[in-house]
């Protein structure tokens, strides 16, 4: 699938990689512009070129990264978390709110509940919202940081360590505590002589490939959703990047594995994810398809695609 579009220039102006979670949302979408055949350059506040014409570009941006972005009434921005508009109304070509792809939100930064009824799919993953007024209105899900021709289906057969590898934060109180779900399914790889290695990339950053490797070896690869996430609905993506590297998918949020495909497991107890995982990590032939219907729909191709119809 190649652009829908003329060749854009394109300024990413977000986070230095490794220094943020959202850096490797940036580091995806920069890798899937560049593949797509536009002009992309990443920029962020404190590393920026003063003399760059920064005019008829389509900024990516977020909107606690934006301290120091260009602001051209020839050109087009993409904001997610948009917690400023006054910043870009009035002043810009286009403004789109870039939000999170999820049934709602309640926090500092949003308080929405999607209505889908009155949103248009633009491309997977990709809803353009009808009742948009002052500015455009979008909300986008996250993919696996492969490009298609990147999803090896040959990776089915790469052998499991009795390793459990866990690339990621960890939490253990507040209304994003994950800490608990990923102990229990540790005490159950231990009691099958599973060993865990926990891996913190805040203090030993590792490149994508290194993650990859890591995740394929592991003996399982589960995607466990916090209380907070299983209620807001939030599509993370761990599980998508699991499944592309080759790994069954299993989760315990209805509503991430509904938005991949019936076949990924999903099971409400960490307990049941175990045993679940226990039987088909192996299934091969269910793996290849989980890892085609990511290939065919889950990118950052798919997600640029639906995004620059709004322009």
């Amino acid at each position: 699938m190649k652009n829908l579009t003329k060749e854009l220039k394109v300024v990413i102006w977000g986070y230095p990689l490794n220094s943020h979670t959202h850096s490797y949302i940036h580091s995806s979408f920069y890798k899937a512009f560049q593949y797509l055949g536009h002009n992309v350059h990443w920029f962020h506040d404190d590393d920026y070129p003063e003399d760059f014409d920064y005019d008829n570009c389509v900024f990516l941006t977020e909107g606690f990264a934006d301290k120091n972005i260009p602001i051209r009434e020839t050109s087009t921005y993409f904001v997610h978390v948009c917690v400023n508009p006054k910043k870009y109304l009035g002043k810009v070509k286009k403004l789109i709110d870039v939000r999170y792809l999820q049934e709602s939100m309640d926090n500092d930064n949003y308080d929405f509940v999607l209505d889908r009824d009155n949103c248009t799919e633009l491309d997977t993953g990709v809803l353009y919202d009808n009742k948009s007024d002052e500015y455009d209105i979008i909300y986008c899900g996250w993919g696996t940081d492969l490009l298609p021709h990147e999803i090896d289906f040959n990776w089915v057969n790469i052998p499991r360590e009795k390793y459990y590898y866990f690339i990621g934060s960890t939490s253990g109180e507040g209304r994003f505590a994950n800490a608990h779900l990923i102990n229990e399914f540790v005490n159950y790889c231990r009691d099958i002589d599973v060993k865990f290695v926990y891996v913190n990339p805040w203090t030993n950053p590792v490149t994508d490939e290194l993650n990859r490797q890591l995740v394929q070896k592991s003996f399982m690869s589960p995607d466990f959703r916090n209380a907070t996430h299983k209620k807001w609905g939030y599509l993370a993506c761990r599980l998508v990047k699991s499944i592309s590297y080759g790994h069954v998918g299993i989760t315990n949020s209805p509503i991430n594995a509904k938005f991949i495909d019936d076949t990924v497991i999903c099971k409400p107890t960490v307990r049941e994810m175990f045993e679940e995982g226990l039987k088909y990590r192996d299934d091969k032939e269910l793996i290849l398809h989980q890892m085609e219907v990511v290939k065919k729909k889950h990118t950052y191709v798919n997600r640029i695609n639906g995004m620059l119809q709004v322009l």
